[in-house]
């Protein structure tokens, strides 16, 4: 790769090869560039007039390079199974949600220059809608909107003073190149997957609750027909006590 760098500088009047370098570690720490962003520009005219050379660079390091000069922007995407973002369901929630947006921006005609505006109010209405789970607290919504800007999903506007927590976002182009088309059917598969993993939780502490309810019964049963229970089984006997150790502990706590 360094002879092909010596070669396209060769043939590059303007730039030196760290310009080509310093293009490239901007582009890995983005992820996305934009014309129209002045710390972007420079950069992004460089790759997009040598995309031949940065393609390939990329390539060698298992990311694809995307090119869209109509939206104005670049950027690269990991390639294979590498291209999954590991998420927490929250940040996967929102993103989709954003995507959802993004969409419904465009069928109305209200995107500009292939952006959409919305704001974290507007977001967190929709996430409460599709997905019924409780929403981001302020603090986490700002933690999330951070790293969807940091890999230049979004963009975040000064918010007004009359109303400092609603936050105005722009939705980039690039939310579809990180989204992929059947978006509606992720959503749902995450919401269902979570919904079992609730559902599991507490058929389990039903059925716990009602196996417990049986012993105290059948304890109750024994005691009046004056039958003495069986002894408990050691490891039983010791997890009993230490209960009783704690309990008392605790008790003896609150009394001081």
């Amino acid at each position: 790769m360094l002879g092909d760098l010596q070669k396209v500088v060769s043939r590059n009047e303007q730039h030196q090869a760290d310009d080509f370098i310093r293009a490239a570690n901007l582009l890995l720490t983005s992820q996305f560039l934009y014309a129209d962003r002045p710390v972007h520009r420079e950069h992004y005219f460089l790759i997009a007039g040598n995309v031949d050379y940065f393609r390939n660079l990329f390539e060698a390091i298992g990311w694809s390079l995307i090119y869209q000069p109509d939206e104005a922007y670049l950027g690269i995407l990991p390639q294979g199974e590498e291209r999954v973002m590991r998420l927490r369901l929250d940040e996967s929630l929102l993103l989709l949600c954003l995507r959802q947006t993004y969409e419904a921006k465009l069928e109305a005609f209200e995107v500009e220059d292939g952006k959409a505006f919305s704001s974290s109010d507007d977001l967190l209405r929709l996430y409460d809608t599709l997905t019924g789970k409780e929403i981001p607290n302020e603090t986490r919504l700002k933690e999330i909107l951070s790293l969807f800007t940091r890999h230049g999903i979004i963009e975040r506007g000064k918010s007004d003073e009359t109303d400092p927590k609603n936050v105005p976002i722009r939705i980039n182009p690039t939310i579809r190149q990180v989204v992929v088309e059947d978006y509606i059917g992720q959503l749902e598969a995450l919401c269902d997957i979570d919904n079992r993993e609730q559902t599991d939780e507490y058929v389990e502490d039903e059925v716990e609750r009602n196996r417990r309810a049986e012993d105290k019964v059948a304890a109750a049963v024994e005691a009046e027909s004056g039958a003495t229970p069986p002894d408990p089984e050691p490891e039983q006997a010791a997890v009993e006590t230490m209960s009783e150790e704690e309990t008392t502990g605790e008790r003896s706590n609150e009394t001081a």
